[in-house]
């Protein structure tokens, strides 16, 4: 479902989040000033390495894990829902919006139809109304000849079709999931993909999802390049996972920051500085002379990993002829 932002009024807004983790020894910033907006009916994915601070953004977009400091507003509240108790961000999340994740968590007991329908009881909604959205999204996910089986019954990709439709439930602006497919065999997971699309086209729910996946962020309409806990980039739906600096759009932050990827650092040798001049619409950036040294290529041995010497072509460790 395409959107204009600019015409829109953001459903999550997240201001310059900050997350710290802290042991007795030493402290963890999993977070570094996050910004991020999601509009009605936009299809987002963020992506990036493992530790880069994903599940630590989708956790508290959700209002299950709170910043150590920033703001996160839902459409709706006018108060950034980190000042809330905790019974308010629960009651006011089965509003705003729908969680999805790898594990289903199911209730075992449960057949599908009581599983989709908890989620209304919990948030209070009349009976007809939870037995109207209940049907309607049973069959919208396709498992209307499944309605009475219980989880154990069910495939991987069933019990996740249940999960969405029990998020739907009550009706939400925003199903928010992380790494929904990776448990799952990839057409499976196209399946599912699948669905997601049909709930955002025909319903207009907006989709926040953290993926490793190109199958996955390939569906998405603005994907989100997270690195070290702060976003890098923005990529467009033709991005290929495995050459990241074909679609990168380096981001800027609201502070004025930009955040150089990593192979580009390497490259020039990691400067420390830079010198920067407006040459029409382009920013030149180019290194201090007193920053600039030959960078040398670090060559090891492939074996035991030991540093070769320039020129050689055995190592000296192990004997290991270096091509």
């Amino acid at each position: 479902m395409k959107v204009d932002p600019s015409f829109q009024m953001p459903i999550l807004n997240i201001e310059e989040v900050y997350k710290i983790y802290q042991s007795e020894k030493t402290e963890t910033a999993a977070l570094r000033g996050v910004s991020l907006t999601v509009y009605p009916g936009e299809k987002v994915a963020l992506i990036g390495p493992s530790g880069a601070g994903k599940t630590t953004l989708v956790n508290i977009s959700a209002g299950l894990l709170p910043p150590t400091s920033g703001k996160i507003f839902w459409s709706g509240i006018s108060r950034d829902i980190s000042r809330l108790s905790g019974e308010q961000i629960v009651r006011e999340r089965r509003r705003f919006a729908g969680l999805v994740f790898q594990e289903t968590k199911l209730i075992s007991h449960l057949n599908v139809s009581q599983n989709v329908k908890l989620g209304g009881h919990l948030a209070g909604m009349e009976k007809e109304e939870i037995d109207d959205r209940t049907s309607m999204l049973i069959d919208l996910v396709g498992l209307g000849d499944r309605v009475k089986h219980k989880p154990n019954m069910l495939s991987g990709g069933e019990r996740q079709r249940v999960a969405i439709a029990a998020a739907l439930v009550t009706n939400p602006q925003l199903i928010i999931a992380d790494e929904v497919t990776a448990s799952l065999d990839p057409l499976t997971g196209e399946q599912i993909l699948d669905v997601l699309d049909d709930i955002n086209r025909e319903l207009g729910v907006a989709l926040l999802i953290a993926t490793h996946a190109q199958q996955v962020a390939s569906r998405a309409e603005r994907i989100i390049e997270i690195k070290d806990g702060v976003i890098l980039a923005t990529h467009g739906s033709s991005i290929r996972l495995r050459d990241l600096a074909e679609t990168r759009r380096l981001a800027v932050d609201n502070q004025n920051r930009i955040s150089l990827p990593e192979d580009i650092m390497k490259l020039l040798g990691n400067p420390r500085s830079f010198r920067a001049r407006l040459q029409g619409q382009q920013i030149l950036l180019s290194i201090p002379e007193d920053e600039l040294y030959e960078v040398e290529k670090v060559l090891t041995c492939s074996v035991c990993g030991e540093l070769v010497d320039k020129g050689s072509q055995v190592c000296k460790n192990c004997g290991m002829v270096i091509t």
